[in-house]
């Protein structure tokens, strides 16, 4: 089986949780950070004609799909990935080594609220883990400089970006080579699609959004 799909021009590594935490730990163990960055549907229909845009995902260390509908638009049939995608099985395996091996985080967002729903995330999906801090930074604010210094002097060893697409993966970019962190982890256009998911209005925007990226995948093959 490839170890890797491309959806809408983008290349995504298409690994069980197990061997994307393998990858994990081999990053932990380098010196430069490494980046890891989790797709969604919407960020993948908003690039789609964006050159640059994937570019930058080029330079990533780990692409990796967030919602299962991604992988159901390709020609894949591996259910048990397909299911360990839609339980975020990567998600919670990262975290919960975050957690058992007392690794530092630094939440990024772009306003005070996404950092309280990133914390609670965290906590519903695992207690204790040990926070080095947090930040707020939107697109045009001009202060990445400041928040990257902030960043360096917590001896963070992961740095969990909430951001919004395109700016998160220009901010990473920019910095990378910066950062005295482990492990940056993009998670930001699953993070937004996460909210008011059990809703009615939540369940039937999501409906549309799988038949629109659905048509939109078939469309390009």
């Amino acid at each position: 089986m490839t170890d890797s799909i491309d959806v809408l021009g983008v290349s995504l590594n298409c690994l069980t949780a197990k061997e994307a935490m393998l990858k994990v730990m081999q990053f932990m163990e380098n010196e430069l950070v490494d980046t890891i960055e989790i797709m969604s549907m919407d960020a993948l229909m908003k690039g789609r004609e964006d050159a640059e845009w994937k570019e930058l995902f080029r330079e990533m260390d780990l692409v990796l799909p967030g919602e299962a509908e991604i992988l159901k638009g390709t020609d894949m049939t591996d259910k048990g990935r397909m299911k360990e995608t839609e339980n975020r099985t990567f998600l919670k395996l990262f975290l919960k080594y975050l957690q058992k091996n007392q690794k530092r985080v630094f939440l990024l967002a772009e306003t005070e609220e996404d950092l309280q729903r990133v914390g609670e995330m965290l906590r519903r999906y695992s207690r204790g883990i040990c926070l080095a801090g947090s930040g707020i930074i939107e697109a045009d604010d001009k202060r990445e400089e400041s928040v990257v210094n902030e960043i360096n002097g917590t001896e963070t060893d992961c740095i969990l970006s909430v951001l919004a697409s395109p700016y998160q993966e220009q901010f990473i970019s920019r910095n990378k080579a910066l950062l005295n962190a482990k492990v940056w982890l993009g998670c930001g256009a699953v993070f937004a699609e996460s909210r008011g998911g059990h809703k009615a209005a939540g369940r039937l925007r999501h409906f549309f959004r799988k038949f629109m990226f659905s048509w939109r995948v078939g469309k390009e093959k």
